[in-house]
């Protein structure tokens, strides 16, 4: 009889292979004797948080890029936990529309305060603004990131800066600047940088934000080995490509396809000049 390589995992079991399934698309899970399946997708994303909802009633957070996409959405969740959250980006009137959104459905405060995270001064007024309207935050989420794909020996010294400014500077300056002023006040608080599967493991075409990226998850292990001491607790999540507003955290991508940019190779040279005339034409949004 032919042979699929569909694996089956059993509690207790040794895994081995079983016969071919019909054609459909059909993942299997097994828990003891009791064989679950669906086609056509995996298992449906939970649409709700598990934590109670006044799981941060009282709780300062602060979002870095918290007006649109992924900080826009742990901004709601945080909100709807009970946090009084303070998000930060370049784009104040996109900010402040996130800000009225997120606030009416939850019922609980949320500030929106400039910040161009690639400018200390910015980064000093906005620190200081976060803690005159909320008081010093216990959550810093440090989300705010720029990228492009581009062929490396394509890269101008300027294009590299721009991603490493926001990236990693960026990321430096808020978590330095808020740490201070934490230690000054005797408060501890926990620490999230976003960063991602290639971090670890490089990727081609986008060589300046991998780099960035390490450095990003570099200052988080030395900082929580060196401010652990004032209650400060750094993590890091490093989520896979984001298709929908759901986020799709790495699945596994890592080991089957370490370098998730590598493919690009097969781009050719006027491909590129398309997509490099795009990019250029969203500079500043």
């Amino acid at each position: 009889m032919a042979l699929a390589a569909v694996l089956r995992v059993s509690c207790g079991v040794r895994a081995r292979l079983v016969p071919r399934l019909p054609p459909s698309p059909v993942r299997l899970l097994s828990h003891g004797t009791k064989v679950m399946y669906q086609a056509d997708r995996a298992f449906a994303p939970l649409q709700k948080v598990m934590l109670p909802s006044d799981t941060f009633h009282g709780k300062v957070a602060f979002i870095t890029g918290g007006g649109t996409g992924l900080g826009k959405g742990m901004t709601a969740a945080l909100s709807a936990l009970g946090a009084e959250c303070v998000i930060a980006s370049r784009k104040l009137d996109v900010l402040k529309q996130t800000a009225e959104e997120i606030s009416s459905k939850t019922g609980n405060k949320v500030h929106a305060v400039q910040c161009d995270v690639r400018d200390p001064a910015s980064v000093s007024n906005a620190i200081s603004q976060l803690i005159e309207v909320a008081g010093h935050p216990s959550v810093i989420i440090n989300n705010a990131a720029g990228n492009f794909v581009s062929p490396s020996e394509r890269l101008s010294p300027n294009a590299w800066r721009t991603i490493t400014d926001i990236v990693l500077n960026g990321t430096a300056y808020i978590t330095l600047g808020i740490g201070k002023e934490l230690i000054k006040a005797q408060k501890g608080a926990a620490f999230l940088a976003i960063t991602t599967i290639y971090a670890e493991s490089g990727s081609g075409f986008v060589s300046p934000s991998a780099s960035a990226k390490a450095g990003v998850e570099g200052l988080c292990k030395s900082l929580a080995a060196e401010w652990g001491k004032y209650g400060m607790r750094f993590n890091v999540i490093q989520p896979g490509p984001i298709k929908t507003k759901v986020i799709r955290m790495d699945g596994g991508e890592y080991v089957s396809m370490a370098g998730e940019f590598n493919h690009l190779t097969k781009v050719t040279s006027e491909e590129w000049n398309k997509m490099e005339e795009m990019i250029r034409k969203t500079k500043g949004s």
